[in-house]
């Protein structure tokens, strides 16, 4: 059953991801107001609650578990911060391939806290994955912000595994919908964090008049942003968390032949020359994520 919300989870990811890319480059003028964007929108997930309340048994956990889910938000909200960054910079179907380092840093921190060992054939394919998507890398143009991007992604994915780590913690004592609703909150805290600052706030209330027509667009996002969140808890609290982050390495895949069935819808081509002679490459990696997610299952 983990793997269903695994696989679901890139799925959207990917949606967003291309969606993502789309407003760092045309609508928004700083990279950071996609983080608060984000916290405005997500208060959506509230709405919900209501529905939630009687299915679940709600009740008062430790401070140190509310501690280390509002602080799981907070990191993954901060990840995004640096991920909306490294877009202006790149490709998203790239900036998605650098989130595998993930499964790597959750290996070596898992080991390091908790000695936790894994198959050798689960091992090996958490390598292919890693491999294949990591190799995407290399198919990046921008040479000139490629160790920018690597540098910001991964601080960034130094911070998931954290948070990967810390909700898993927070799964062992209370239910799952209880500990993703305590994690939204500390996002949503985290997200408006930007707006502390003069600078900021005058630059989003500059930006505002641009932003307000576009709240139906940005609601879609979120949505999509949180159905993707929602599935990878669920597989994570189902799962080991070494091997849900090894086959949330699939995002790039998915990142790049939505943006390919989008281009191909729009203008009726797979892109540019580079981006056509490269095709051939890209798929192959798509293959050898398949296959990395097939060991690891």
């Amino acid at each position: 059953m983990w793997l269903i919300f695994a696989l679901i989870a890139p799925l959207f990811f990917g949606i967003v991801h291309v969606m993502d890319s789309y407003c760092v480059e045309d609508i928004f003028e700083r990279p950071w107001l996609g983080m608060v964007t984000s916290a405005f929108t997500s208060l959506v997930v509230y709405l919900a609650l209501p529905f939630f309340l009687p299915l679940v048994t709600w009740y008062m956990p430790p401070w140190q578990i509310i501690a280390m889910a509002l602080a799981a938000g907070a990191l993954i909200q901060f990840s995004q911060f640096l991920y909306f960054q490294s877009l202006s910079y790149s490709e998203a179907g790239i900036i998605a391939a650098y989130w595998n380092m993930i499964p790597a840093i959750l290996i070596v921190l898992s080991f390091v806290l908790f000695g936790h060992v894994l198959t050798p054939t689960q091992y090996f394919g958490i390598a292919i994955l890693v491999a294949a998507s990591t190799y995407m890398i290399l198919l990046d143009h921008n040479f000139e912000y490629r160790l920018l991007s690597f540098f910001l992604m991964l601080i960034a994915s130094i911070m998931q595994a954290c948070a990967y780590l810390l909700l898993d913690a927070t799964y062992e004592v209370i239910p799952y919908l209880q500990a993703f609703y305590i994690m939204i909150t500390g996002l949503i805290l985290t997200g408006f964090a930007p707006l502390l600052f003069a600078q900021a706030q005058k630059t989003f209330q500059r930006e505002l008049p641009k932003l307000l027509p576009l709240v139906r667009f940005f609601l879609w996002i979120e949505v999509a942003n949180l159905l993707a969140l929602a599935s990878a808890q669920k597989a994570l609290s189902l799962g080991d968390p070494s091997i849900v982050a090894s086959v949330e390495t699939t995002i790039p895949a998915f990142t790049f032949m939505i943006s390919l069935g989008l281009l191909y819808t729009a203008a009726h081509t797979y892109g540019d020359q580079q981006s056509r002679i490269r095709l051939p490459w890209k798929l192959c990696a798509v293959g050898m994520m398949c296959l990395g997610v097939w060991m690891v299952s």
